[in-house]
Order: structure tokens, then sequence, then C-alpha cells
């Protein structure tokens, strides 16, 4: 339908980014801080070599739940290039980077539905 052919094994691709033909890294969070894994959108990377796209180019989709409920209460899509912009980085002493998320954001965001916020 879109133009391209998606194998069975593609769907689970288990590696960075998640879903590798859309370019979408898939974080699910039950807390302020968001677990990058190895690549990181702080500093451009290649990740792909054979198409030199980089972490800038991946699309990030972090899901907001309540550690509580489960349940999602916000969802953040954002380019890698953009996301230094909603949120700061937090260095660690693994090869992990962290994103923490501050507490106003989810505050200014409780209840709204909202695309490309400034």
């Amino acid at each position: 339908m879109l133009g391209y052919e998606v194998n069975e094994n593609d769907l689970l691709y288990g590696a960075f980014p998640d879903i590798r033909n859309r370019l979408l890294e898939v974080k699910v969070q039950d807390s302020p801080t968001v677990d990058l894994g190895k690549f990181s959108p702080e500093k451009e990377e290649i990740v792909i070599e054979d198409s030199g796209l980089t972490t800038f180019d991946v699309r990030y989709l972090i899901a907001l739940t309540n550690p509580k409920t489960e349940i999602i209460e916000g969802i953040i899509l954002s380019p890698g290039e953009k996301l230094g912009e909603l949120f700061s980085y937090v260095s660690a002493e693994s090869y992990k980077c962290q994103r923490a998320i501050p507490m106003s954001f989810f505050k200014s965001q409780n209840g709204k539905s909202v695309f490309n916020p400034k």
C-alpha cells in the first residue's frame, strides 16, 4: 500500500532504530528519565552506513506511562535533531545516555493533544 515491501523479520528488527524502514525508535517510559540506549541524538553519529543516516535523522516516539496504572498518558514524537530542544541530556558512566523529562513538561501537556509544540 505504501510502495515498499516489509518482511516479517523487519517487523522485529531488534536493533537501532526499532522500526528501521520508518527510522523510528520507540521508548515506553514510566519515569521522568528516558533511557535512549546505545545511540543518542546528543551527537550526530552514523547509524545506517549504507544510506548515511544519522542519529539526527532517526525519529523518537516516547510513550509516557503512569507507573501505577500502566496507561499511556502522553506521547512525544520528535526527530533526533530536535530532541535536545525539548529535553536536557543527563550523562551517565555507562555507555547509555539518559534524558530527564522535567515534571513541568508533564503538567503543561496534561490532557492535551499537541502537534509540534514550540
